[in-house]
């Protein structure tokens, strides 16, 4: 809004996915006859630098991944954190503030590598910027990163299939949504739809606020 607050609102789903061709995967390590303790300790370290990279989180440990949906839910904004099964969860979140500072979701606590869906920064000159590296297909993060640790084979990934929407009272200086903008009492909604075909047009907006 033009007096710089704003309202952010996710319900859905987020999944951590590691794929066979992941080389920090925490897939069985094959152990060596002559050093039994070799694939164990290569094991415990894979896990180990993936609990680093997701704040605690290892793809394929379901117990660790329910006790890292309970504590999710712990932090301001996680209204609902249920781990479903499948590296995959089932999230809503909601939170508001002030643009004093740089915006983004998801924050991992504790996570020394963070994978955003979606970044709204301002600009040296005051303007807003939406940006959406998480969401979308081939352009976006889940088909960019390969076989780091977000992305994994497609085999293991579930579709993508949403909507994102902006509502805002400032001027729209640009964006790449199909159909642009509806206008309605000074109150401008943009809205793109997010699938695997959504490609290198991830959903991006520049807005200037009066504050």
């Amino acid at each position: 809004m033009n007096d710089g607050t704003y309202s952010f609102t996710y319900n859905g789903q987020m999944q951590l996915a590691d794929g066979d061709d992941n080389p920090m995967s925490s897939q069985p390590a094959t152990a060596d006859p002559d050093f039994p303790d070799d694939g164990q300790q290569e094991n415990q370290q894979k896990n180990a630098a993936m609990r680093s990279v997701f704040g605690g989180a290892v793809p394929g440990d379901d117990e660790g991944l329910e006790k890292f949906a309970a504590q999710l839910a712990k932090y301001e904004g996680w209204n609902k954190v249920e781990y479903m099964g499948d590296n995959l969860f089932d999230v809503e979140y909601a939170i508001s503030g002030n643009f004093d500072q740089m915006f983004a979701f998801p924050t991992l606590p504790g996570a020394t590598m963070q994978f955003p869906f979606v970044q709204i920064i301002r600009r040296s000159g005051g303007e807003i910027e939406v940006l959406t590296p998480g969401m979308g297909g081939p352009g976006g993060l889940a088909g960019a990163m390969g076989p780091m640790p977000m992305g994994g084979g497609e085999d293991n990934m579930q579709p993508i299939d949403g909507a994102f929407t902006i509502e805002t009272n400032g001027e729209v200086l640009g964006n790449n949504s199909a159909d642009g903008y509806d206008n309605k009492e000074g109150m401008k909604s943009l809205s793109w739809t997010i699938d695997n075909a959504t490609g290198a047009g991830s959903p991006r907006a520049i807005i200037r606020l009066e504050q």
